[in-house]
């Protein structure tokens, strides 16, 4: 199935693949978890009926950061890359991360937030931020439930 890689990774899967040939040519493929298959239908189905942006939205993450509230962000050897070559590795070490499932995540604080969330909603690891955090596109259907979710903004919709 074609996806955005944002739909990819939302899904909880870091692979993929890129269709060489055929209609999907150039886009992400992935098999879809089974108990994925009625969000992804729901996602094709949206996106047949309305083919351009239901809302035009200006958004400032700094006014925000509601992604980086009780999230799961699963920290990948590439993270930890990154952190090493810029010197930064000791910000992605515990008590900065928590195991679940076997794997490195993200530690969140009592109250929801990442740990590396500072003042004015600004990311203490930037220049050293997780794939999840990198790749994450602010607009999105997890970016607007976020703000929703955790802040209460409805994001009204386009005249």
């Amino acid at each position: 199935m074609a996806l955005g890689r944002w739909a990819i990774l939302d899904l909880g899967k870091s692979s993929y693949g890129v269709a060489k040939t055929g209609v999907l040519r150039g886009l992400v493929t992935t098999p879809v978890p089974s108990d994925c298959l009625d969000i992804v239908r729901d996602w094709a189905t949206r996106d047949s009926i309305h083919r351009e942006p239901l809302r035009a939205m200006k958004l400032d993450c700094t006014k925000c950061g509601a992604c980086c509230r009780d999230n799961e962000v699963i920290l990948e050897k590439q993270d930890f890359q990154r952190a090493r070559r810029g010197d930064a590795l000791g910000k992605l070490q515990p008590p900065y991360t928590r195991k679940q499932s076997g794997k490195l995540m993200l530690r969140v604080l009592a109250n929801g937030k990442c740990t590396h969330l500072g003042a004015g909603n600004l990311c203490g690891i930037y220049t050293h931020r997780p794939n999840a955090c990198r790749y994450f596109p602010a607009g999105s259907e997890c970016c607007l439930f976020a703000r929703e979710e955790e802040l209460g903004i409805v994001d009204g919709a386009r005249d």
